[in-house]
């Protein structure tokens, strides 16, 4: 059956103390109402309706659409059930209605499945879990033979409900024909004269519509956020979310609490990653790479048994097979990096190509390089790659030598095996197998008396 999502994000998050709409708050490196949409839109034969407020240009421009998505406005905001009732006409006849919220945004795609399949035989599917400490959620009421007969907000239980730790997540779906026909049934008889969404599961019980519960197994999932300290619990749930996939798919991870993940990670099986690492944007890691500890990464391709020592940071690049790299090396601007090269601590690589098995070990800038084989880099060195107008080359010929504390000038070339002596200052092409010395003569002057 064709599952229509209706999607919550019509709250103002006061309580956030930011001038934001809540759902545009980022977890994970997005805004937690796009979690949502990207999820839903995975699914087979989807449509999202996206319910917003006054806020509603803002979550447009900040939002990414996918096709068959709808926007609708919640004039008032009077309730779940009255900001549902926002979006009932977008809804197809026979389809079932799933209702999520633009603030729970760790959802997955399975369960989402799970509740469908559960609608779809005409039952009222809810999503809830336990909660130890289940304060300002509504509590699940089970009766006779442990079925649900009710849902009671925290404002309206009594002492023995509170103490219930089976929580309402807010989630459910029942089909299209059966919402439009329950919702316009609840009343706003209530502590905060609201219309409750949660009062669809009594009434289904009324119409005698099977109430259906969906435990979930990790809570995390169906965590939202109405404080700032409750969305760092969130963003916490969810890098502990991204991490033991990680982990369940063959990778060793040192601390699962201490890795962020800003977007989407990819890491073959049998990679090794340290504690405070970030990774941001899009990024794809090998198989059998090792990864220190407070590295940086966005946006760049690690291939396979790597090594990147302690604070390295790789920007808009890619980084061959067996490459070593690190401790504090920064890597960027499109820089390319093959196989088995070594760029070490302090070395900085910026727009440039670095060939297989060169070498650059200690506190060196490599700016609009391109480096052949078997080049090595001696320490100190700098490609001089601006002249306060326009950047220039430097190319460096398969197995040049450059000598210690060397400024390369650019655009220069050094020629295939070409040397330059340590300390030297090289303005012009080097020919291949040459040395190049450019500096002055060492003058030793006594000092008078």
């Amino acid at each position: 059956m064709n599952p229509d999502f209706i999607v919550l994000a019509a709250g103002n998050g006061k309580r956030m103390l930011g001038s934001s709409p809540k759902v545009l708050l980022p977890i994970g490196g997005k805004p937690m109402a796009q979690h949502i949409l990207d999820t839903v839109s995975g699914i087979e034969k989807s449509r999202s309706i996206l319910v917003v407020s006054n806020q509603a240009k803002e979550v447009k421009n900040s939002l990414q659409f996918k096709r068959n998505t709808k926007i609708v406005t919640q004039r008032k905001q009077l309730g779940t059930a009255h900001a549902v009732k926002a979006a009932l006409n977008q809804l197809r006849p026979s389809s079932v209605t799933v209702v999520l919220y633009g603030d729970v945004p760790l959802i997955e795609s399975k369960t989402l499945k799970r509740l469908i399949r559960d609608a779809s035989k005409g039952s009222l599917a809810i999503l809830t879990f336990n909660k130890d400490l289940p304060k300002g959620y509504g509590r699940v009421v089970r009766g006779a033979k442990n079925q649900v007969e009710a849902i009671i907000e925290e404002k309206d239980a009594t002492k023995e409900q509170k103490s219930i730790n089976e929580v309402n997540s807010g989630i459910l779906a029942i089909k299209s024909i059966l919402i439009k026909k329950l919702l316009p049934e609840i009343k706003n008889n209530n502590a905060a004269k609201e219309y409750y969404l949660t009062d669809i599961v009594s009434l289904s019980k009324k119409h005698g519509i099977k109430v259906q519960p969906l435990l979930l197994e990790d809570p995390d999932e169906a965590l939202g956020a109405n404080t700032p300290l409750e969305l760092q619990d969130l963003e916490r749930a969810c890098q502990r979310i991204r991490a033991k996939k990680l982990v369940n798919s063959g990778v060793n991870i040192a601390d699962i609490d201490r890795i962020d993940s800003r977007g989407s990670l990819a890491v073959g099986r049998g990679s090794f990653i340290d504690v405070n690492n970030v990774f941001e944007g899009c990024v794809e890691i090998g198989k059998n790479t090792k990864i220190g500890p407070n590295c940086y990464i966005k946006d760049s391709v690690i291939g396979n048994g790597v090594t990147l020592k302690a604070s390295t940071v790789i920007e808009d690049s890619r980084v061959g097979d067996l490459c070593k790299l690190g401790p504090f090396a920064r890597i960027r601007g499109g820089t390319e990096i093959e196989g088995n090269a070594e760029l070490g601590n302090f070395v900085e690589a910026n727009r440039s190509k670095i060939g297989t098995e060169s070498k650059a070990k200690h506190l060196t800038y490599l700016g609009d390089s391109n480096l052949g084989r078997k080049v090595n880099i001696g320490a100190g060195t700098i490609t001089c790659n601006y002249d306060g107008k326009n950047k220039h080359k430097t190319k460096l010929d398969d197995e040049a030598f450059i000598g210690s504390n060397t400024s390369l000038v650019a655009p220069v070339k050094v020629g295939k095996g070409a040397y330059t002596g340590a300390g030297s200052v090289i303005t012009k092409n080097v020919p291949p197998g040459s040395l190049a010395i450019g500096r002055s003569r060492q003058s030793n002057i006594k000092r008078k008396k």
